[in-house]
């Protein structure tokens, strides 16, 4: 039972299947458009394999599926490939579409995120050490004096010597 279930994450999945199944998987370049209903080939491949778990290929095949590089492979009139290779079920526009709005979508929360980060990070840089802020603990603000500013968070010390790390966000103001 040493071997039960080695992969654990959905890169090292990928890349598990991209070994097995060269013809149908990549890890990097142009991604080819499985067929629907992949995730049952594998399982029946794998035959009770101890290699992965069908919760985390189930993970990995979403991943794979609503990454970029694969929603940009879902063309109208192009063709979904089995395990091998082989040619299957041709996309429609309907599919097209779908993937087209799952790949906007995902490209707009990634703006967001981005935004969201070079906010937080105009906040740290206009913080300095020494500085009394207010943070958000709990659900009530309290009057902090910041101690230490890191990358992605912030040392601040409570009135009675406590020290806490919070988060660029959980500061309320100066």
């Amino acid at each position: 039972m040493e071997n039960q279930f080695k992969l654990t994450n959905s890169k090292e999945i990928i890349a598990y299947l991209a070994q097995q199944y060269p013809n149908c998987f990549t890890v990097e370049g142009e991604a080819k458009p499985l067929k629907i209903g992949i995730f049952q080939d594998i399982i029946s491949r794998l035959d009770n394999s101890e290699v992965l778990s069908k919760t985390k290929l189930r993970a990995a095949l979403r991943a794979y599926t609503m990454s970029w590089r694969y929603l940009h492979s879902i063309k109208e009139g192009y063709s979904r490939v089995d395990l091998d290779g082989n040619p299957h079920e041709i996309i429609n526009q309907e599919q097209m579409e779908h993937a087209q709005q799952q790949l906007k979508e995902s490209k707009e929360k990634a703006k967001m995120r981005f935004k969201e980060r070079a906010k937080e990070s105009r906040k740290i840089t206009t913080l300095k050490i020494g500085d009394f802020v207010k943070v958000i603990v709990g659900n009530k603000p309290i009057k902090v004096q910041i101690i230490n500013i890191e990358k992605e968070h912030i040392k601040v010390k409570v009135g009675v010597g406590m020290e806490l790390t919070v988060k660029p966000e959980h500061i309320i103001n100066k």
